[in-house]
């Protein structure tokens, strides 16, 4: 029993992962951005600016809703075999309200919201030891609240702000058995959780310095979320060990990096668009692996366990993306396809040491096609826009080799696709 109750504290002891980014960066916002892979810096207007541009909430002519749904497949291995990374799923939505106070000045209002479907925050805490996808593990599962504010000059020039915020949660006193034996407790632990809210800054500048041609510039500020868990374990065996586990751990999760955006659009014919995105993300700043403490009060020695991790060391990166809208309008209905690709490199380090982060640099392609119902009085009077997207990402294949004598010391590959599809409907009103 008493080699039971150290097990489980030092399979407690090795969790050190974090989760990162954001899922409407790895998969879009609506489904006219995901299917240009993102390119929307100097294109996006209405309730999908809230995400991409702040400034475009107040250039849109009408106030507009949007709602879409997304899921992702992640066709992700480790060593061969299943990664067992959750498949992604959530719903999508954004509003805008543009307000027009003279002839030439408008402000606007908006949000973005995205809500997965099967967590508002998955807490998932991997041995960094373990190969795992430390940056689509989690990430994909958290909700997004970004609500904005805006104001336009004409058609010439635009300003946003805004905040990405992450709601606070709690749980005090979540109590659960640590194991059963034969029927009988080994243990009992109360468990205490605090998520506090937490706000990055969102910036956006919007210019058209020519009729055919669109600009924009991004900042959005770090934002993660501090975990502080504090597990309490009541271990009783009845002549063999009595007394407490104290097991503490800090750890960070849904890190997302500081980030510049800059894009340009250019109308190359009247109905066919040309969009590019760089964003610099500063994935230097990503935070060390949990701080663990353990407090072993069985009349065993040593009473306080702790361990430590090299920094991550997690380098800045350069994200391109590219996007293409061909529009062909109609009598009642319009049409456009529209495709795009990006290349996202990795910010991981070559794992030599002690943890075993697994990621590689991804190529995006997408796809996708949407209609405008623009006239069809007296059924619809207001026009409704449905927007289909298709991505496919590739992680690429990489085989990592440890230093010789390094413990664990295990080389391992990894790799894999995703496979994403997202629908939405925008009307305005």
């Amino acid at each position: 029993m008493r080699r039971g109750a150290l097990v489980a504290v030092a399979t407690v002891a090795g969790l050190a992962g974090a989760a990162t980014a954001d899922p409407l960066d790895d998969f879009g916002f609506g489904g006219a951005a995901a299917a240009t892979a993102g390119a929307r810096t100097a294109t996006a207007v209405g309730p999908e600016a809230a995400h991409y541009n702040p400034a475009g909430v107040a250039l849109g002519d009408d106030p507009a809703v949007m709602l879409g749904w997304g899921h992702g497949s992640m066709l992700l291995e480790i060593n061969g075999r299943d990664a067992e990374v959750l498949d992604a799923r959530g719903t999508a939505m954004g509003l805008a309200v543009p307000v027009r106070i003279s002839d030439t000045w408008t402000l606007g209002a908006g949000i973005a919201l995205y809500l997965p479907d099967q967590f508002l925050a998955r807490v998932q805490l991997i041995p960094s030891t373990e190969p795992h996808f430390v940056l689509l593990d989690n990430d994909p599962h958290r909700a997004v609240v970004e609500p904005v504010a805006a104001a336009a000059y004409g058609d010439k020039v635009g300003f946003g702000v805004g905040a990405s915020v992450f709601a606070d949660a709690r749980s005090r006193k979540l109590t659960f058995d640590v194991g059963v034996v034969a029927g009988e407790k080994v243990g009992e632990a109360e468990l205490d959780i605090e998520l506090p809210v937490r706000l990055a800054p969102l910036v956006g500048l919007w210019l058209r310095p020519h009729p055919r041609v669109r600009a924009g510039l991004t900042y959005r500020g770090e934002l993660s979320l501090d975990l502080d868990l504090d597990i309490l374990t009541n271990v009783e065996v009845a002549g063999v060990v009595t007394g407490d586990v104290l097991v503490s751990i800090r750890a960070t999760n849904y890190f997302t990096p500081m980030r510049l955006g800059g894009g340009i659009a250019v109308d190359v014919l009247p109905q066919l668009t040309l969009s590019g995105d760089l964003t610099w993300s500063r994935w230097s700043t990503y935070p060390a692996p949990s701080d663990l403490a353990v407090l072993i009060a069985l009349d065993l020695t040593p009473p306080l366990v702790s361990t430590g991790l090299p920094a991550p060391a997690f380098t800045d990166t350069v994200t391109g993306r590219l996007g293409l809208e061909l529009r062909r309008p109609g009598k009642h209905t319009d049409v456009a396809v529209r495709a795009g690709g990006a290349w996202m490199p990795s910010p991981v380090p070559a794992q030599t040491g002690l943890t075993s982060y697994a990621d590689g640099d991804r190529l995006l392609l997408s796809t996708g096609v949407g209609v405008r119902l623009a006239d069809w009085a007296p059924i619809l009077t207001r026009p409704i826009d449905l927007d289909l997207a298709v991505q496919w990402q590739r992680v690429a294949d990489q085989l990592t080799r440890k230093e010789a004598g390094m413990f664990p010391g295990q080389a391992f590959s990894s790799g894999g696709s995703i496979i994403h599809a997202a629908v939405s409907g925008t009307v305005s009103f």
